[in-house]
């Protein structure tokens, strides 16, 4: 994994842990501080992942390491939306705050 400066906010996830998509939210709304009222649901995470400002960094890294079990339990079309949330949620027209989010997979 690269190093990443103090300023930076840095959350893994293991794939070879997170193969369902329930697994896949809890450990997500722990690493991440998702507030309790989190509906683990696509919209709900979409919504969580643009809102980070409450880990008080200018930047969050979600690292997903074993990238190939990540969701390996789930149906293609579900894991391709969950991925398709993640890259939605780095771009900056779709951020709610000053928070610049990235994900970085390893194999």
């Amino acid at each position: 994994m690269p190093a990443f400066s103090a300023e930076v906010f840095v959350a893994e996830i293991d794939g070879a842990k997170v193969r369902s998509l329930r697994s896949f939210y809890t450990r997500l709304a722990r690493v991440l501080h998702f507030p309790d009222y989190f509906g683990k649901n696509l919209d709900a995470l979409f919504d969580c992942l643009c809102s980070l400002e409450h880990v008080g960094r200018q930047e969050v890294v979600l690292v997903i390491r074993n990238f190939d079990l990540f969701l390996e339990k789930e149906k293609p079309e579900k894991r391709a939306a969950v991925l398709q949330v993640l890259r939605d949620a780095e771009m900056p027209d779709n951020r709610g705050d000053a928070v610049v989010f990235h994900v970085l997979v390893q194999h």
